[in-house]
């Protein structure tokens, strides 16, 4: 049985924030191979500055509470990933609004394993009741291009905010409207 949990950074112990870290460091660094400026490799912790005290977590934990998927949530009234770092990927204005959060560092991975649909629905189920919860209507992000097709499975659409960078890494800026269509969807 999995549990979820969602929590600002400033609500985590210092051993959840150190074990989430870890887990952000293996996944990203480690298997998913990303070039991340701010890691640390003493720690073996994958961090950045969007990592705020008000930055919401998601956090999945398996039976043994080993963290087996998770999602970072950023005000859009604050820097983000979009507004900072992927500027080039947004062909429309940049969104600042307290209804609009972006949605980052978004996996599913487990000891190494490759994504879990299932989980990613259960996660996404839960980061759609916090949004209705927060009252925010949006969510924002940069995804591989490739997680189109199993949003698309889940039932829901991804709209593109500009150009897919198809060379290299074959990133898109995206937004995904949160609504009753969508949490019907991502039912079990």
């Amino acid at each position: 049985m999995e549990e979820i949990v969602v929590s600002t950074m400033e609500n985590l112990s210092p051993a959840a924030r150190r074990q989430l870290g870890r887990y952000r460091y293996a996944v990203f660094v480690e298997q998913m191979k990303w070039d991340l400026p701010a890691v640390n490799i003493d720690l073996r912790e994958e961090w950045d500055e969007f990592d705020r005290r008000d930055t919401v977590n998601v956090i999945a934990y398996s039976a043994d509470r080993s963290i087996c998927g998770y999602a970072r949530l950023l005000r859009t009234t604050q820097p983000y990933l979009l507004s900072e770092v992927f500027t080039d990927l947004c062909s429309v204005p940049l969104i600042s609004d307290s209804s609009t959060w972006e949605l980052s560092r978004f996996t599913t991975c487990h000891a190494g394993a490759e994504l879990n649909a299932q989980r990613m629905r259960r996660l996404l189920r839960q980061i759609f009741l916090h949004a209705e919860h927060l009252g925010f209507r949006q969510l924002i992000g940069v995804a591989p291009c490739s997680m189109e097709r199993l949003y698309r499975r889940l039932g829901l659409v991804l709209r593109p905010l500009g150009p897919a960078r198809t060379a290299g890494d074959g990133l898109a800026a995206f937004s995904l409207n949160i609504n009753a269509a969508g949490l019907r969807a991502l039912r079990d």
